[in-house]
């Protein structure tokens, strides 16, 4: 994957497909995924003058799987199941485990069969 550190992009047409970008900045940009490799931000700067465009293969796969969402039927469940995995965090962000409360487990009651004193 290139590296791409510190650059200022201006009123580019920027691929991200391939790179690693850190620190950049981002202003009045096009910023295009074509579908060919997957692409890597961190601590960038993305103005909202900036449009974010998916062409290429990248488009063909959301065409597809749009069709699919609204095929009806089994493909429309295919598509809704990967429609919620890509919700998932990324396995980076996944290696950390969530802050989540422990339930708390109640104890089993015995109950005495009647007509029996309790033991103890």
């Amino acid at each position: 994957m290139k590296q791409v550190t510190g650059k200022t992009f201006n009123g580019q047409r920027v691929v991200l497909d391939g790179k690693s970008f850190t620190g950049c900045h981002f202003s009045k940009c096009r910023l295009i995924i074509e579908g060919e490799a997957l692409f890597q931000m961190q601590d960038c700067r993305i103005d909202e003058d900036c449009e974010f465009s998916v062409e290429g293969k990248g488009l063909i796969t959301l065409n597809v799987l749009k069709l699919m969402l609204h095929s009806g039927g089994w493909l429309s469940r295919v598509a809704v199941n990967v429609l919620h995995a890509i919700q998932q965090p990324p396995k980076a962000a996944a290696a950390r485990p969530p802050q989540v409360q422990q339930p708390q487990v109640q104890q089993p009651q015995v109950q005495q069969p009647q007509g029996q004193p309790p033991q103890g």
